[in-house]
């Protein structure tokens, strides 16, 4: 595998790139290359460990951005996917968008306009093959109520958890949008010891930071 036809810039794949495919992965090329393709949007919010095992204020964010995307006529011809980072985050997010579509019969039609690719929302198990023009994620698993985080990530801290992630993290053809209470920044490097788990931390500080924190993980 040398191309990556889904990807049409570079920073899309940068991350995938430099982790998974020693650099050797490129995109058809293109005459825009825009640093913001990938970006991480910051949402101050707590993983609720012990109880729904979700992150309501980050939902609540992409539901948000959701109905924004479709409410927009001049964004809506783009087609929208969701990936939460656990099954329990997804259930939160599709309920938070239903209550919306409840309220806004056309937020249902703008949802489904495009018959070959609606609103996607899956969970990081689940996203296989899919792909949409812009990708929101939302990570869901932060600092509980206490600020303290416990290292453990679902499916990223299981064997191929690395897989999981690399195969989310190129889903999208324009633009990448993270949603996380959690920074890269935040997360102790020798606590990280599952594949998967290594690499959100430095996926997370690429969204924030750019290619810089690639170099930074090579030295």
């Amino acid at each position: 595998l040398k191309w990556h036809y889904r990807s049409r810039f570079e920073s899309l794949i940068a991350f995938s790139n430099h982790s998974y495919y020693d650099g050797e992965l490129v995109t058809f090329p293109s005459p825009i290359t825009p640093d913001t393709a990938v970006s991480l949007r910051y949402v101050p919010g707590v993983y609720d460990r012990g109880g729904s095992r979700t992150n309501q204020a980050e939902a609540q964010a992409v539901a948000d951005y959701v109905y924004e995307h479709y409410s927009d006529p001049a964004r809506r011809n783009k087609t929208l996917g969701v990936v939460a980072f656990s099954q329990a985050q997804e259930t939160m997010i599709m309920d938070l968008i239903e209550a919306k579509q409840m309220q806004n019969p056309s937020f249902v039609e703008a949802c489904e306009a495009s018959e070959q690719e609606p609103l996607m929302v899956r969970n990081l198990e689940a996203v296989q093959g899919d792909e949409r023009d812009v990708i929101l994620f939302s990570i869901g698993y932060g600092p509980d109520k206490d600020n303290k985080l416990y290292y453990n990530f679902g499916p990223l801290g299981r064997p191929g958890g690395e897989r999981r992630l690399n195969v989310a993290v190129t889903r999208a053809r324009e633009q990448t949008i993270v949603f996380s209470s959690l920074r890269g920044e935040m997360m102790d490097a020798s606590r990280c010891r599952a594949d998967g788990v290594r690499d959100l931390k430095t996926y997370l500080s690429y969204a924030e930071r750019g290619i810089s924190a690639l170099h930074q993980t090579s030295q």
